[in-house]
This record gives C-alpha cells, sequence and structure tokens, in this order.
C-alpha cells in the first residue's frame, strides 16, 4: 500500500499562481515558488534566506518546462538577484530551502551536482546549465542527497513539472503508439498529461493547425531535438503535452481526435482503456 503524504502550501499574496511556500509534514525543506515579477516581494518572507538549492524555469505556453536551470545558494533568495540581472530566460524561480544545521556546504554541493545530472538525463527540456559541477558527491552523503531529491521530484510534479527522465517514467507505464501516412510514434497517459517520447517520428511535411505547435516543432528543430534520420523527422527528447489530442496534433499534422489515434498494443484507442474501461 503506497503511503499517504500530506502537504501544506501558504499563498503569501492570496492568488493561486502567486508566491507560494510548500512544506511537506515532518520534512526538513520547505519549497518556495516566486514569479519573477515577484522577486522583491517574496524577499519579505519569514526563512527564505536559508541554504538550499533552486531551479529557474521557462514555462511554453501549455505551462510545461521548455527550459531548466539548476544552481545552489547560500543565502537564499538573495543568489536569485545575480540571475536577474544575468539571464533572460526564466520566468518562475523554484527553491528548496532548509536551515543551516541540515543543509551542510557538502549536501548543498552534492544535490546540485546530482541535480544537475538527473535535469541533463531527463531529455524533456533544453538545461541551460552548459558546465557540469566539478564536485564528487561522497558514498555517504548520497543517501541523503538522494531522499533530498525523491522529496524535490515529489513537490515538483505536485506543481506540475516532471523531472524524471523517460526511462523511470515509462518502466511501469502502458506504451501507446499512433501510426498514420508512414508516421510513426509513441507515447505514455498519465491520466492527466500525455508525453511524446525520444524516438518518435514526426510529420513535418503538415502543418499543425495551432500554429503554436508549428511554432514549436521549428524550435525543436532550430536547437537539434528534431533531427533528420533516414529521410524521416525523429524526435530526440520526451515532450508532455496537456492533451491526447495536442500530442497527436503535434506529430501527425493538422486537426487529430488524440483520443482515437494513440492506441495499444492491441489495438485498443486511448478513449476505450480510460474512458469505456
Amino acid at each position: 500500500m503506497a503511503t499517504s503524504k500530506k502537504l501544506e502550501i501558504i499563498y503569501h499574496d492570496g492568488q493561486p499562481d502567486g508566491i507560494r511556500s510548500v512544506r511537506r509534514h515532518l520534512s526538513i525543506v520547505t519549497t518556495y515558488v516566486i514569479p519573477r515579477t515577484m522577486l522583491s516581494d517574496a524577499k519579505n518572507i519569514s526563512g527564505i534566506n536559508r541554504p538550499g538549492i533552486y531551479y529557474l524555469i521557462n514555462e511554453d505556453e501549455d505551462n510545461n518546462i521548455a527550459q531548466i536551470y539548476v544552481g545552489q545558494t547560500r543565502n537564499g533568495i538573495s543568489r536569485l538577484d545575480d540571475h536577474n540581472r544575468s539571464k533572460d530566460f526564466w520566468n518562475k524561480a523554484i527553491m528548496f530551502l532548509a536551515d543551516n544545521k541540515t543543509f551542510s556546504l557538502d549536501i548543498i554541493s552534492g544535490l546540485e551536482e546530482y541535480a544537475i545530472s538527473k535535469a541533463w538525463e531527463s531529455k524533456r527540456y533544453k538545461v541551460e546549465n552548459s558546465v557540469k559541477p566539478k564536485y564528487d558527491i561522497d558514498e555517504y552523503d548520497l543517501v541523503s542527497i538522494e531522499e533530498i531529491y525523491d522529496e524535490i521530484k515529489f513537490v515538483m510534479a505536485t506543481l506540475g513539472y516532471k523531472l524524471e527522465n523517460t526511462q523511470e517514467n515509462t518502466k511501469n507505464a502502458q506504451i501507446l503508439h499512433t501510426t498514420r501516412n508512414g508516421i510513426t510514434a509513441l507515447g505514455v497517459y498519465s491520466g492527466d498529461k500525455f508525453d511524446v517520447l525520444e524516438g518518435s517520428e514526426i510529420n513535418m511535411d503538415k502543418s499543425v493547425h495551432l500554429p503554436k505547435y508549428n511554432k514549436q516543432r521549428q524550435e525543436l528543430l532550430d536547437d537539434g531535438h528534431i533531427i533528420s534520420e533516414n529521410g524521416k523527422s525523429i524526435l530526440k527528447i520526451t515532450l508532455t503535452f496537456n492533451t491526447p489530442s495536442g500530442a497527436s496534433n503535434f506529430v501527425l499534422g493538422g486537426s487529430t481526435n488524440g483520443w482515437a489515434e494513440w492506441k495499444n498494443s492491441d489495438g485498443k484507442t486511448l478513449d476505450e482503456l480510460f474512458r469505456k474501461s
């Protein structure tokens, strides 16, 4: 039986998309979600100058992470002032801070290195960290770092952001496929979001009826995340969509019904699997 978890959220300005602090029951870590435009206001929150790590993220039009940067801080939110001046891409900071006694310098440095490595492994978004920290994690610290990162991953997921890599996300999931006009793509549906998996083929010859997906295609092509192999356009990262139809539209072009397009290995549609089961 799965273990229940309790989260407490404070909406500091009374707005659901404003400054928030999140804490799991009995946890040593507090999460702070800070829109970039509210950075100055967040500095007044008690405890926000503690050490930890943080993510700077840029969200796409579907509120999924498009770009991400991972860093460490010894004085909490004050570290973000430098990034506010020097980095243009981000629109939200998510900080994971603990008290000084809990997060030693070794734990902070190890956690930063571990989180950057996981971000690169995920193949879900563009990672703005160009250099991996030169830090060797002590084997005695690794257990603590893995436990803290598991909590970070859980809290990020509750906020709507997936950090895990493709293999972790799909090893226990049912793989779906869509095949049309010589295009074959694979995906996974969580009941909330739909992931188009790395290695899927994209019909770049047919435009999508929604301009935002054509723009996304071009950006991925420019960044090398869609490449040409044997005359076909291949996706080299995993993409997350809010709906099955958004996913099938992106892959196949035009306007499609994802509930009918995506099927399992037995030929059952997503509609049959989730809506009529």
